[in-house]
């Protein structure tokens, strides 16, 4: 699917990640999405254990009863220095993991799955380890026909060494425009360079020093610029990650006012695009 989808004369499909930082049970959160007016949803993949247990097996069955797409599954962020830093022989259960992953995708009709390369205090590690691992996760991504999609994190050198080596369709990147203009030595580079292997968008605004994840348009991210990434190589689902935190002002504010709010300031970044 690759982020661009025929539906008559649309041009942009809008998107929210089921979590946005406000604490309550699963399907509210996506009737207040649904209730706003996206088109699709991007579900952390996991069980939810508060403030109800949920099982992650009855997620895409709730948005889709719900009238909305899926547009990708992110998994959980567990044990990504360890890619890095050990050899893939000491990685097999971890990889097992990823691989039952990419298999949920194929089995609930989802067409990404997005990982992160590593987290935040990676320790001694050797390129070549990450690249085993990724490399075989690739391959089952070609096999059940399922986009891979890395986020650009914290290193991005990382994601670029990747990107250099692995070239099968369906491994690529998850472009995060909070991650990429906190880091000064990036801002917009990885989407200027690799732009055409985009498989999935993390979408959202901060202050250029912090990764805060705001609505578009409340930060001062040159999101003019990310669309005009976005557009050159025809990427047209627009998916938010943002979160609701005190410091946007919206954690005492209603979920639904803040999912509102949301699409209306994605809907008026690309307005002037689809004309």
């Amino acid at each position: 699917m690759n982020g661009t989808k025929q539906d008559g004369d649309k041009k942009y499909f809008y998107s929210m990640f089921s979590w946005f930082g406000y604490f309550m049970p699963f399907e509210e959160r996506i009737r207040a999405i649904a209730d706003a007016g996206f088109d699709e949803v991007m579900i952390s993949w996991e069980d939810e254990e508060a403030p109800v247990l949920i099982s992650r097996e009855t997620f895409p069955d709730t948005v889709r009863r719900h009238g909305l797409g899926i547009t990708n599954f992110h998994a959980p962020y567990i044990g990504y220095n360890a890619i890095w830093e050990k050899p893939l022989k000491e990685n097999r259960e971890l990889l097992d993991t990823f691989v039952q992953m990419v298999a949920d995708c194929h089995r609930f009709d989802v067409p990404a799955l997005v990982v992160h390369t590593n987290d935040l205090d990676l320790g001694s590690y050797a390129f070549e380890n990450g690249l085993a691992f990724f490399s075989e996760l690739a391959e089952v991504g070609e096999r059940w026909g399922v986009d891979i999609a890395v986020e650009n994190v914290s290193r991005q050198y990382l994601l670029r060494y990747l990107l250099d080596r692995i070239q099968t369709p369906h491994f690529g990147m998850c472009y995060d425009s909070s991650h990429d203009y906190m880091l000064h030595c990036c801002r917009g580079r990885i989407l200027a360079n690799y732009g055409d292997r985009i498989k999935a968008l993390h979408l959202s605004d901060n202050d250029l020093h912090w990764d805060k994840h705001w609505i578009p348009g409340e930060g001062k991210i040159p999101l003019d610029q990310v669309m005009d990434g976005l557009d050159a190589v025809g990427w047209r689902t627009l998916s938010m990650e943002i979160i609701a935190d005190a410091d946007n002002g919206w954690k005492d504010k209603e979920p639904a006012a803040f999912c509102q709010q949301a699409l209306k300031n994605l809907k008026e970044l690309s307005s002037e695009r689809i004309r």
